[in-house]
Order: C-alpha cells, then structure tokens, then sequence
C-alpha cells in the first residue's frame, strides 16, 4: 500500500487505475486544511501521473508494509 499525502492547500487531482480492468479514473484528495488529506492506494492501482505529481511537489508518497 502506498500512502499519499497532499501537501498543499487546495485539493489535488490524479490519474489511477480502476479497480477491475485498465481502465483509469480520478482520485481527488482534498488539501490540508479540510484534514483529510491522506489516501491509502493500492499497488496495482499506482500510474507514473502520481509519480510525475510527486516531483511537482503537489504530494508526498510513502510505502507502507502491512504485518501479517
């Protein structure tokens, strides 16, 4: 799982994988201030956009390991 966390204060916009399928959607994450500005996304649903974000430095990206 990868946690994305908004650095900013107006709402971001990025480009994931569905679910099911190759198909694509939008995944807006609000900005600080609305204090819900992290997102756990899966793995497979992770594309270069969320990547290309990153080094804009709109979000920052952690990966998390979950124990079993």
């Amino acid at each position: 799982m990868i946690e994305i966390t908004n650095k900013t204060r107006t709402p971001v916009q990025l480009l994931i994988r569905k679910k099911v399928g190759k198909e694509f959607t939008v995944l807006n994450i609000p900005g600080i201030g609305a204090g819900k500005n992290v997102y756990l996304l899966e793995d497979e649903r992770h594309t270069e956009h969320v990547d290309n974000a990153e080094k804009a430095g709109f979000i920052k990206q952690k990966r998390i390991i979950k124990g079993k």
